[in-house]
């Protein structure tokens, strides 16, 4: 058996450096808000449906931030801690969006190896957790195969929905058969406005920090169109 196997979630804002570029203290209200998402999901508690056992998140869910980056990981590769890194990511990209942080996520599973005290992580979970997470054209959450295949395994819903589905995901070489977390499953009880969603109008709470929708660059348009589309493609329809 693989020593040190664990779940490791890499989360970075989406478009940081031309924040920075645009408004210094604009963008230092964005990290600011990001800071403030990771101390609210260290207050969460969670309650095991199958045992009714209550824990408090970051009992499972350790965090690190460093700039613009969090990075999250569980302390071993059991399904509870598989269970509660989705759960972690998810309220970081929902809460996230609520703060008008646009956020991206990779989760994958594999050896990770810290040294909290010395500020010291690596392994090569964080690597394909990155690398997965950066590849995405969008605002969501991408998964390895290894995590698709464990959560599909466990049974791990949101009413009648996977939470990790098979999907297509964005990249700036097209389209690629992949993983993501159903997020919208998770938090449609949110979205005040019936499906089709329009680019313009999901983009507007983020129109402060990066300018008009119009005067974005092709490429940071299509992030939050992909994000669009993704969500009207599961975002329940009544």
């Amino acid at each position: 058996m693989q020593k040190n196997r664990r779940f490791v979630a890499h989360i970075d804002i989406l478009g940081m450096r031309a924040m920075v570029d645009r408004d210094p203290e604009m963008a230092w209200n964005v990290l600011s808000g990001l800071a403030d998402v990771r101390d609210h999901i260290g207050q969460l508690r969670l309650t095991r449906i199958e045992t009714a056992h209550q824990q408090m998140l970051a009992e499972s869910v350790y965090s690190v931030m460093f700039s613009d980056t969090i990075v999250l990981f569980t302390k071993t590769d059991s399904n509870d801690d598989l269970q509660s890194i989705l759960i972690a990511a998810s309220e970081i990209l929902h809460k996230a969006m609520c703060r008008l942080v646009p956020v991206r996520i990779g989760i994958a599973v594999g050896q990770f190896f810290f040294n909290i005290e010395e500020s010291l992580y690596s392994g090569p979970a964080l690597i394909e957790a990155y690398e997965i997470g950066e590849a995405a054209q969008w605002l969501g959450i991408v998964t390895s195969q290894d995590v698709f295949i464990q959560s599909k395994n466990a049974g791990f819903q949101s009413g009648t929905e996977d939470i990790v589905v098979s999907t297509q995901i964005p990249t700036d070489k097209g389209l690629f058969p992949g993983f993501a977390v159903n997020w919208i499953a998770c938090f449609s009880h949110d979205f005040k406005v019936k499906p089709p969603i329009s680019v313009e109008l999901f983009y507007s709470q983020f129109e402060h920090a990066f300018g008009p929708f119009s005067n974005l660059p092709d490429r940071q348009r299509l992030k939050y169109e992909n994000t669009v589309k993704f969500i009207n493609e599961y975002l329940p329809k009544t």
